[in-house]
């Protein structure tokens, strides 16, 4: 498993997971994929989330629950919100590291068992990755999200 950068400053850096693939090509990542499939279909929720992105690695994710949220009983998921729906899944790793999972659309009160558990399950693996040192970082550049 690997991550890919999304953003990066001085305080904080914000990657996303990509998992290995299969055919030995480009490694897919839920995340990247989430954004390119919503960019036309979203246009200006994808401006408003690659901002939140942007401001939560300058100044840390807002103290906003309609920016930003615990959800809870996930053991330390959390979600960058927009305020039309599009979710993006994320957990802590070493201090300053957000680690993005992967994106949805959300379209009921509560977000979906299935995303959740998707989220768990990467959490899962990147931690698992990481204590078995499998775990690989790209390096260190912005990338067009």
């Amino acid at each position: 498993m690997r991550t890919l950068v999304i953003r990066s400053s001085a305080r904080y850096t914000i990657r996303a997971i990509a998992v290995e693939a299969a055919d030995g090509g480009r490694d897919p990542c839920p995340t990247l994929q989430f954004f390119e499939g919503h960019a036309r279909g979203w246009p200006t929720e994808m401006a408003k989330l690659a901002a939140l992105l942007t401001e939560s690695c300058e100044n840390g994710p807002p103290h906003d629950e309609n920016k930003f949220k615990n959800l809870k009983g996930t053991d330390g998921l959390y979600e960058f919100k927009t305020p039309q729906g599009l979710r993006l899944i994320c957990f802590w790793d070493d201090a300053g590291l957000i680690i993005c999972t992967h994106g949805y659309v959300k379209d009921k009160q509560k977000a979906p068992k299935a995303e959740l558990s998707r989220g768990r399950r990467f959490m899962r693996d990147y931690f698992d990755a990481k204590s078995r040192g499998t775990l690989t970082h790209a390096p260190t550049k912005r990338t067009g999200v």
